[in-house]
């Protein structure tokens, strides 16, 4: 069975990728009710003690300006070969502080750069580690549009909650 087909609750951006790996990795028997059976309650699967998921988180920094050529860059040149271990991934942008005024996260204010964080979720850390991973060079320079070299992070799940919205179907449009 699929991984996409657990569900999840939306709750936006960062906070919704991080709330749905959590659950994603080690829960392959979970899934919503059959068509037939809609309505009829759903048993609640046993609580899991620990999970193999991992999650990436790579914060970017980039140049003002040249934020669409760093969108393009992340579509359609930083792609994913093989899927089979990646439950999903999200570059994000970071929403206005005016408008969610609860928002305490310094770096999200910077003048002189703009930041986007993507969060990646995978099956394990060896998935990550044999798509991704080991083609990472930290000796390399930051690309012309990247005002600071990147930060990552791996992180393993220690909680985690199941919600009931569904992650997207598909990629976004123009990313490969």
């Amino acid at each position: 069975m699929s991984r996409l087909n657990l569900t999840r609750r939306h709750l936006g951006a960062t906070a919704t990728v991080l709330s749905l790996a959590f659950a994603l990795g080690g829960c392959s028997s979970l899934s919503g009710p059959a068509a037939s059976n809609a309505g009829a309650p759903v048993a609640k699967p046993a609580a899991l003690a620990s999970t193999p998921a991992r999650i990436i988180m790579v914060e970017w920094r980039i140049k003002k300006g040249r934020e669409q050529e760093f969108l393009d860059y992340w579509s359609t040149k930083a792609t994913v070969g093989d899927r089979t271990g990646l439950i999903g991934e999200f570059l994000s942008g970071v929403e206005d502080r005016v408008k969610y005024p609860w928002m305490v996260w310094p770096q999200a204010d910077s003048g002189d750069y703009t930041i986007f964080y993507n969060v990646g979720l995978w099956r394990d850390a060896g998935d990550f580690y044999e798509q991704v991973g080991k083609f990472i060079d930290n000796s390399r320079p930051p690309l012309d549009f990247e005002a600071e070299k990147r930060r990552r992070v791996l992180v393993a799940p220690q909680r985690w909650r199941i919600g009931e919205s569904k992650l997207p179907a598909a990629d976004a449009a123009g990313v490969k």
